[in-house]
């Protein structure tokens, strides 16, 4: 297959279809494929305050959080405007989220600027993971955004080296 990768706009360099959009479509409708979002930004939080910290700085009740469960919150100016929109799911040990393309550097500075003595550590991890969205149930080693999205399907965190897989 050949991928049609997306030459401008905030999507530019990801594929936008393989040579068959139609076809590329039904599959994904009929619960099938993958869509390419290695182009977005993913960070992580780690240490034992890292929920209730997020839960202080964002938008969504992420304080006792479960596991396995994705949440999508927001980080507003103080006028109210939206700054970063974070996708994400903790995994007990380690909040993981996507972001806007080009966008995690700043967001990390931001979160770093707000830490004073919570015991956190965030990453930009943009370089050794991607993400994917599958309306399949995959398994293996990879992270899962748990609890279907409003389309059905989920976002899964893999090592960038595995995106060709």
């Amino acid at each position: 297959m050949t991928a049609v990768v997306a030459e401008t706009g905030p999507d530019v360099g990801v594929p936008w279809h393989y040579g068959d959009p139609m076809r590329e479509q039904r599959l994904l409708t009929g619960g099938e494929g993958l869509v390419d979002l290695s182009h977005r930004g993913v960070i992580s939080v780690t240490g034992p305050d890292r929920l209730t910290w997020l839960h202080s700085l964002t938008t969504q009740y992420l304080e006792g959080l479960a596991p396995g469960r994705g949440a999508t919150t927001l980080v507003l100016s103080p006028h109210g405007h939206i700054e970063h929109v974070l996708y994400g799911v903790d995994d007990g040990e380690t909040f993981w989220a996507h972001t806007e393309p080009g966008s995690a550097p700043a967001l990390v500075s931001w979160l770093e600027g707000m830490r004073f003595l919570m015991r956190v550590e965030v990453r930009d991890r943009s370089d050794e993971y991607a993400v994917v969205w599958s309306a399949a149930q995959m398994a293996g080693d990879t992270l899962v955004r748990v609890g279907p999205d409003s389309l059905g399907g989920r976002e899964l965190f893999l090592v960038r080296d595995r995106l060709g897989d």
